[in-house]
C-alpha cells in the first residue's frame, strides 16, 4: 500500500513565509479525491532549504497533525479502496489565506497587518472557480476563532461565491455562532477523534445529496 505524502509550494517575501499551495497525495494519480478550506497553512515545513527569497518552490512537505488527520478523514471517506491499498488520488489543502504561521490569532493579525501595508491583497488569496470545479466535495474548516475581522468576512465571501460557481458540494461541522466551521483537527486532543466522526457523516450525507 501507498503511504501518502504531502507536497506544498512555499515562498518567501521579507520575514514570512507562504505556503501557495498544498496536497496530499496516495499513490500517483492526480485526480482529486476531494479538498478542504482551512484557515491558514499552519506547522508543515520543507524538507530541506528555506525557499529562496522571491522564488517559489514546490516540494515534499513534512506531515503536520492537521495534515495527518485529514488522512484520517480522507481514508474513512474512501474507507473500501484504503483497506485494499487501492486509494489514489490526491486531497487538496486550500486556506483563506496563505501566510504561514501556526497560531490562528497571531496569523490573522499579521495578514491583516499585510494587507494595511499593500504588501499582500486579498484577491490574491482566492483560488479561481475554474480550478476548483474538478474537486468531488469541499470540507469546510477554517475553525472557531471568535475575532470579528472585517477583512476575514470578505475573505470567507470571496471563497464562498469562488466554491459557489464553481458548484462544488461542501460540508463542514457548523461552530456555535453557526458562521464558522470546526478545524478537522481541533487544538484539544479530545476533541479530535469526536471531529472526525462528525466530518465522516457529514461527507457521506454531502456526497450522498450530491449523487
Amino acid at each position: 500500500m501507498y503511504q501518502p505524502a504531502a507536497y506544498a509550494t512555499f515562498q518567501a517575501k521579507g520575514e514570512h513565509v507562504y505556503r501557495t499551495s498544498a496536497y496530499i497525495q496516495w499513490g500517483t494519480s492526480p485526480v482529486s479525491l476531494g479538498s478542504c478550506l482551512l484557515l491558514n497553512p499552519g506547522a508543515a515545513t520543507y524538507f530541506r532549504e528555506r525557499p529562496a527569497p522571491h522564488h517559489a518552490t514546490m516540494a515534499q512537505a513534512t506531515l503536520d497533525p492537521a495534515m495527518r488527520q485529514l488522512i484520517k478523514l480522507t481514508e474513512a471517506i474512501y474507507a473500501d479502496e484504503a483497506a485494499d491499498g487501492k486509494l489514489e488520488g490526491r486531497l487538496h489543502i486550500y486556506n483563506l489565506f496563505s501566510l504561514q504561521h501556526p497560531q490562528a490569532r497571531e496569523a490573522i493579525r499579521l495578514f491583516e497587518g499585510l494587507l494595511k501595508d499593500g504588501k499582500t491583497t486579498l484577491e490574491e488569496q482566492v483560488t479561481p472557480a475554474r480550478q476548483l470545479r474538478d474537486h468531488p466535495w469541499m470540507l469546510l474548516g477554517w475553525g472557531c476563532v471568535a475575532q470579528s475581522s472585517r477583512p476575514l468576512a470578505t475573505l470567507k465571501n470571496m471563497w464562498q461565491k469562488q466554491i459557489s460557481a464553481a458548484g462544488i458540494p461542501t460540508f463542514g461541522k457548523p461552530c456555535a455562532t453557526g458562521k464558522n466551521y470546526y478545524h478537522p483537527c481541533p487544538q484539544l486532543q479530545a476533541m479530535r477523534e469526536m471531529v472526525l466522526r462528525d466530518l465522516i457523516l457529514l461527507c457521506e450525507k454531502c456526497r450522498h445529496h450530491a449523487g
